[in-house]
């Protein structure tokens, strides 16, 4: 029987080595050009559908000036529109800009909803709305952009001109398979201009930005000394324990007698106290900021943490959890690290990955003076060359989520959104002014005067607990 089978096997590569013996010679009278078209398929790109395009031309709404028709049409001898495909414009409209009856007018679009007055030359829409301050135009053709629709944070407008260089050109880039798809489809491609303007106001984000993280209790009253206080925090910050450890640890090894819950309220009354200091510190960063988010649970529901991070320095500049990744998210979470320059270098970069919600961060930015460079680094391989150039940047960042979930997975999740925020101000707590990096030759992020000489983590967090008063008397 094992004769047998090794026969069999032996017949197997032959019929093996033939078969690629016949695709070595075809492979020959293949020419190149044959080879790209069949691998010249369309990209399989995440986010194609929503992205970011360049400002539009804003300019100010010009009022109309309103004209005598009666008096053009007397001057310049105008005759009534010849209607050639027979049909009439069934509607009472009036030209808004000379007041030219419909008889005058031409029914652009023969869906009656754009007109042009024969005697002024004024094109006008029924759906548009003219009590408006200002006007967006296409940058690429200067065309006035339509309306598309709205959403909760800000309005689409399109370019519909045909003709636009815009569109011409995504037009022409498409591949054979990508066209024939565009002909059934349009949907799924995008090829016109697209403009975000937004709805959000500038005052609230910088008064969301300063609503801090209430504390549950009073800590001056505290039954436990501070040193208690520092033990705790040490236990559930610095390495990771969770509550209920945390108290245990103190019961059994300190003689400790409290309960998890009052752990937690010492931990969320210190994170309320040091919230200021850890938004409103002078940070010497660096131009070289990474972006990232990753996802923690609450009750069992995904939310988001969007960090942004020094990679050259190791400060950490964002850390807020929001309950979606969405655009305004990602425009708060930037607004978190912006305000912390006195003044914004001219070389700033961000480092993210393909979201484009950071491409519309960046847009909502440059439109409030606020502007810094976009580059993202798609994928897990370098296909480009600003994913080669900024990997390492991105890795970084990569590296400090790894640490997070480090900490984080003993907790199994938060029972709250301000209870996960609270934890996220005291992790970026410790990471930007307690925990050594061994990038920096084992120092912390922010070496602070108060804290040299003091050689025991609990004292370090009553000493960082004691400066953040200073910081609550001015920003809190």
């Amino acid at each position: 029987m094992s004769k047998i089978i090794s026969v069999i096997i032996k017949f197997l590569n032959r019929i093996n080595k033939f078969i690629w013996k016949i695709i070595i010679f075809l492979s020959k009278f293949i020419k190149v050009d044959d080879i790209n078209k069949i691998d010249n398929k369309p990209t399989n790109e995440r986010y194609r559908l929503f992205k970011v395009d360049e400002p539009a031309i804003i300019e100010p709404f010009v009022k109309i000036e309103h004209k005598d028709h009666r008096q053009l049409i007397k001057d310049n001898n105008i005759k009534p529109v010849k209607r050639r495909n027979g049909k009439q414009i069934t509607i009472n409209v009036h030209c808004p800009c000379c007041n030219a009856p419909k008889d005058y007018l031409y029914d652009n679009t023969g869906k009656q909803n754009q007109f042009e007055c024969k005697v002024c030359s004024y094109i006008f829409s029924l759906n548009k709305k003219t009590d408006k301050d200002i006007v967006l135009k296409c940058p690429h053709c200067t065309n006035v952009l339509d309306h598309r629709t709205s959403r909760s944070d800000f309005d689409v407008y399109f370019c519909r001109n045909p003709k636009c260089s815009y569109y011409l050109n995504n037009l022409a880039s498409l591949t054979l398979s990508d066209k024939k798809k565009f002909e059934k489809n349009p949907t799924l491609f995008k090829l016109h201009y697209v403009y975000r303007k937004f709805n959000i106001d500038f005052p609230t984000l910088q008064k969301d930005y300063r609503e801090f993280i209430k504390s549950p209790i009073d800590i001056s009253r505290a039954y436990s000394s501070q040193y208690i206080i520092g033990l705790c925090l040490t236990y559930h910050v610095n390495y990771g324990m969770s509550y209920r450890q945390t108290a245990a640890l103190l019961r059994d090894i300190h003689e400790v007698y409290i309960s998890y819950k009052t752990v937690e309220n010492y931990c969320k009354a210190v994170s309320s106290i040091v919230h200021p200091l850890l938004e409103f510190y002078p940070y010497d960063l660096s131009d070289t900021i990474a972006a990232d988010e990753t996802y923690i649970k609450i009750l069992g529901k995904t939310n988001y943490i969007f960090f942004y991070f020094d990679s050259i320095k190791k400060i950490v500049t964002s850390y807020r959890v929001f309950e979606k990744r969405d655009s305004l998210s990602s425009i708060k979470a930037a607004y978190s690290t912006l305000s912390k320059y006195a003044v914004l270098p001219e070389s700033l970069k961000v480092i993210s990955d393909g979201n484009p919600i950071y491409n519309v961060a960046v847009q909502y930015w440059c439109e409030h003076g606020l502007p810094f460079k976009l580059f993202q680094v798609i994928g897990l391989t370098n296909l480009d060359e600003t994913s080669k150039e900024y990997r390492s940047q991105k890795q970084i960042i990569e590296r400090h989520n790894r640490t997070l979930k480090y900490y984080y997975r003993p907790k199994g999740g938060f029972t709250s959104l301000d209870n996960a925020n609270s934890y996220m101000i005291l992790f970026s707590t410790c990471f930007n002014f307690l925990r050594p990096n061994s990038s920096l030759d084992w120092k912390t992020p922010v070496e602070l005067d108060e804290l040299k000489g003091i050689t025991n983590m609990p004292n370090k967090w009553i000493e960082l607990i004691n400066l953040s008063y200073k910081y609550i008397d001015v920003y809190g």
